[in-house]
């Protein structure tokens, strides 16, 4: 007489991995754990379901406040967006600082949070609907490449080897699921910015959340505060490590340049003056606007009346286009 052998789903099978390391996710969200992680067993597969659930349990706080009704989790991995100006100018470590990045995959679109290092997300968000995705795939460098619907060529770097894999695979099955249902939701831009206190879309060129009132600094704002004092729009994208570690060359520079000045030709120490002028303001402004032209940086909180005059401005320009077509 032969007894009934119980089959666990994947989804049991990576919960009594979970239970065994005494390791748990926040239960108030859908996570789809067959997908959520790539690797449960063989060699390796301890350190990896714990160094995932590190990561998850940095986002959990944010991400509670992000998903939508019926939206599961399907992969989270920490990657770099960095471009070649900011690598030059910066070195490859700040540039990567500075841009971390945690995907999060879930049945309905991209999350993005830039992070610090340890995955803890910052101010600055986005989302990405798989309607606006061309290609999602990973290069022979190591790199996951991302075309989307308006022209834009994203590629993110420092993801491990096992995300590399992994998430190609699972986006592409998102994306069929996503096409059975012909969702395709208005945007104004690929990849929209989100409002860093209420997470709803901010479109592109704006900078109130017509939502909760939020206001954010725009790029040319802050290079021109970069361009007048070096580290100032830095530190008002609260990139303190970094602004910090920029003012205190910027102060050694004049250091060196008044030290010429003083002790040995005039016209050598006006030179180096010069140089500074022409070379630390400019290139920190274009940085500045390299960065903060990604996303959105916090300049003050949820304001009401800011929010009512925004969905104002919107009722207004609504019917500026009315009269145009109109008049066409």
């Amino acid at each position: 007489m032969s007894e009934d052998v119980e089959v666990l789903t994947p989804a049991e099978v990576v919960q009594a991995q979970l239970n065994k390391f005494k390791l748990s996710l926040d239960a108030e969200i859908p996570y789809r754990l067959a997908t959520v992680f790539a690797k449960i067993s063989g060699w390796g597969a301890k350190g990896e379901i714990k160094r995932r659930v590190k990561l998850i349990h940095q986002i959990e706080p944010t991400l509670k406040k992000m998903l939508l009704p019926k939206e599961e989790v399907l992969y989270v991995a920490k990657g770099t967006q960095s471009s070649t100006t900011e690598m030059l100018f910066m070195g490859t470590y700040w540039a990567a600082v500075l841009n971390q990045t945690v995907f999060v995959l879930t049945n309905l679109r991209i999350l993005m949070l830039r992070s610090k290092s340890n995955g803890e997300p910052t101010h600055t968000f986005w989302v990405l609907y798989y309607s606006e995705i061309d290609l999602f795939q990973p290069n022979w460098m190591g790199a996951l490449k991302l075309k989307t619907k308006d022209g834009k060529n994203v590629t993110f770097t420092g993801f491990p080897k096992l995300d590399r894999k992994a998430m190609p695979a699972i986006f592409q099955d998102a994306l069929d699921n996503y096409r059975k249902l012909n969702f395709h939701p208005t945007v104004s831009q690929s990849r929209e910015n989100l409002c860093s206190h209420c997470f709803q879309v901010v479109p592109k060129d704006r900078y109130v959340c017509r939502n909760c009132g939020s206001d954010f600094w725009t790029p040319k704002e802050l290079a021109l505060r970069s361009l007048i004092f070096p580290s100032w729009g830095d530190f008002c994208m609260k990139h303190y490590h970094f602004a910090t570690v920029e003012l205190i060359g910027y102060v050694i520079s004049w250091w060196w340049a008044i030290r010429i000045l003083t002790r040995a030709i005039p016209g050598e120490g006006w030179i180096a003056v010069g140089l500074i002028f022409i070379f630390a303001h400019p290139v920190d402004a274009i940085l500045t606007y390299s960065v903060a032209k990604k996303g959105l940086s916090p300049r003050h909180g949820p304001d009401a009346a800011r929010a009512l005059a925004e969905q104002s401005a919107d009722v207004d320009d609504v019917d500026d286009e009315l009269l145009e077509a109109e008049e066409a």
